[in-house]
């Protein structure tokens, strides 16, 4: 339920009105007065609640759309977005970049290094090179809404992709980049979650504690030829994550 009243409106600040509204809600859904899922008032009972005309009262509801902190239903009304962000990537081949896309939910990606490296045992054995081949890893940080959420370690066949590394790296598909500059389609990828807790790197990296919980995600991706192409580890902040599994039961004949 929202709470506060009109005082919070400061007229003579040249910070504008929308702007000091959508703070105001933000702040609403930070302390909890707004649940997840929760339908706000319309925009002509705020513009009542607040003295705000129309205009000002929609420029900030389109404002916090945008920024995923709301969601519209037609014909219905408009609601809070869950702060937990729910990543698809359990349930179907995309990149995160391109999860959140579907999701309208704004994302920027940062990149932190890049380096080649020689392969070590484990990592050969990932991507079925040679141990001590050059392998590129790039290091990148996603945020969503402004706010760090997951830290990737990506290990890629130099050869496959030799210079990569010149390529724009931050805001967009890793897959998307493959398939567009050498022709390397993604077909299929395997995956595993598991839980963790954060060491002091990952956590100044996530804005975090030290041994606060993590989501870790492991994926080797392949090519149509059973190459593996990509080897990422994945960590989510586990405040600000969740992965939702949906099942189908197999068919059965009749017993």
């Amino acid at each position: 339920m929202l709470t506060g009243t009109p005082p919070f409106i400061d007229r003579e600040s040249k910070v504008p009105l929308y702007h000091q509204l959508k703070q105001w809600l933000i702040r609403q859904i930070e302390e909890g007065n707004l649940d997840p899922g929760s339908q706000i008032p319309s925009e002509t009972t705020l513009c009542s609640m607040l003295g705000m005309s129309r205009t000002t009262v929609r420029e900030a509801l389109n404002q916090l759309v945008s920024e995923g902190w709301l969601y519209r239903v037609r014909g219905i009304g408009t609601f809070v977005r869950d702060s937990q962000v729910e990543p698809s990537m359990a349930q179907k081949l995309t990149s995160f970049a391109e999860d959140m896309q579907e999701k309208h939910i704004p994302y920027a990606s940062e990149l932190l290094s890049s380096e080649v490296l020689s392969a070590s045992l484990s990592l050969a054995a990932r991507l079925q090179i040679s141990p001590g081949a050059e392998v590129i890893h790039l290091e990148r940080l996603g945020s969503v809404r402004g706010e760090p959420l997951v830290l990737a370690d990506t290990y890629l066949p130099k050869e496959l992709c030799p210079n990569i590394t010149e390529c724009d790296l931050a805001n967009q598909s890793l897959y998307n980049l493959l398939e567009r500059m050498y022709g390397l389609v993604v077909v299929k990828a395997r995956r595993t979650l598991q839980p963790g807790l954060a060491n002091a790197y990952e956590a100044e990296k996530l804005g975090i504690v030290p041994g606060a919980p993590i989501h870790i995600m492991k994926s080797i991706s392949y090519l149509s030829s059973g190459r593996p192409v990509e080897y990422s580890k994945l960590r989510f902040r586990g405040d600000r994550s969740r992965f939702v599994f949906t099942l189908q039961r197999p068919k059965r004949g009749k017993p």
